[in-house]
């Protein structure tokens, strides 16, 4: 059993985000998409596509228990289905699942509904090069005073530079074992990640990020040291999803969190003991998702977020335009109810939405909202 206790690190969130509510008392409903257990480079690349994020969330209410029995009636569902999932009610890429008239109703019936969405997103290739920076910045004097908006700004741009060069960063990544880098490699891992900037540093875009990262990586070289980036496991990039079922926990320590019945995420947690200044607390428990219509919701509602992140990570602002320039009326009204969805929660509370990303993703969502008008 491991001591977990919560309130430095509370303290810090509430702290770092003065505006959103933590403290409030709400009922979290969770189910997940794209839980892969472990997420590992190979040298024929990565385990599991990069273009789909993990995502964990589902709906929530505040107060009383709102009555949500009904929630798939009226939408022509084969009899036969005793678990209401996504692909029940769309199915297919994110553009074609709205195409679905199922979805229309579905999404209008839950922003009617006292009931709101929340939701971590990770992006799993922006996880597993954003040690590569704040190793750096440790090295770094100068870059630790530049603050978090510095920080970000030279992990967007490295994620861009990867995603780009996908093919030449799996061959690095293999070769040099990352994440677990030995001492006698940071060199030739550093050299052979900036051969990659140089036709990128004359983007006006992309200038300053990325000759920043170099000049403040050639430090990390007079040390010999990335910190974050030795002593892990040879090609891990990330070992479990634990921590992101554990933050809700302690972040939302006032509220209940009810999730789907997994042997894994039951195991996962309950090898922690949440503490609050010693004082254990349990504000959790795990329900069968055949008996619960909240779980069964937060499915849908999840599903559709995960196929969003990968239609957001394999599109640019061009073709996300184009995309949505094809859109027939069944698909543009199903674009603004998740839009509305999206805005409703976040109005509530911005705390509900979580995206652990770079801003060149996270500002597509952002143009999508341009594009539409919300």
């Amino acid at each position: 059993m491991i001591d977990f206790e919560v309130n430095e690190i509370r303290t810090f969130i509430r702290l770092s985000n003065p505006t959103l509510d933590f403290d409030s008392s709400f009922t979290f409903y969770y189910d997940e998409t794209n839980n892969i257990k472990t997420f590992y480079v190979r040298e024929d690349g990565f385990n599991y596509s990069f273009h789909s994020n993990f995502v964990l969330g589902g709906v929530l209410y505040e107060g009383d228990k709102p009555q949500l029995d009904d929630i798939f009636h009226g939408l022509r569902l084969q009899p036969n289905v005793k678990e209401v999932k996504l692909k029940h009610i769309a199915h297919g890429e994110f553009q074609d699942c709205l195409k679905s008239t199922k979805l229309d109703a579905f999404l209008k019936k839950i922003i009617d509904a006292p009931v709101y969405l929340h939701y971590t997103s990770l992006n799993f290739l922006y996880w597993s090069i954003a040690d590569i920076v704040d190793s750096a910045i440790v090295n770094s004097k100068i870059a630790q005073q530049l603050g978090m908006p510095f920080a970000n700004k030279l992990k967007n741009d490295l994620y861009f530079l990867c995603k780009c060069e996908i093919e030449d960063v799996i061959a690095i990544f293999s070769h040099y074992k990352y994440p677990n880098l030995r001492k006698e490699d940071i060199i030739p891992f550093i050299n052979s990640l900036s051969q990659l900037f140089v036709k990128y540093e004359d983007d006006f875009n992309f200038h300053f990020g990325l000759t920043s990262l170099k000049q403040i990586l050639r430090e990390s070289e007079k040390k010999e040291s990335l910190p974050f980036i030795m002593d892990e496991k040879d090609h891990v990039l990330l070992e479990n999803f634990t921590h992101f079922y554990l933050a809700p926990l302690y972040k939302f320590k006032n509220s209940n969190h009810i999730f789907d019945n997994e042997n894994d995420i039951q195991t996962a947690i309950g090898e922690h003991r949440l503490l609050d200044n010693g004082v254990e607390f349990k504000n959790y428990i795990f329900e069968d998702s055949q008996n619960d219509v909240f779980i069964q919701v937060s499915d849908v509602l999840v599903g559709l977020v995960g196929k969003m992140t990968s239609f957001i990570n394999t599109h640019t602002h061009r073709e996300i335009r184009e995309e949505i320039g094809r859109f027939n009326d069944i698909q543009l009204v199903n674009l603004d109810n998740y839009l509305d969805l999206l805005n409703k929660s976040d109005f509530k509370n911005k705390a509900f939405l979580h995206n652990v990303d770079s801003y060149e993703e996270v500002n597509k969502m952002q143009l999508i909202s341009d594009i539409r008008s919300k």
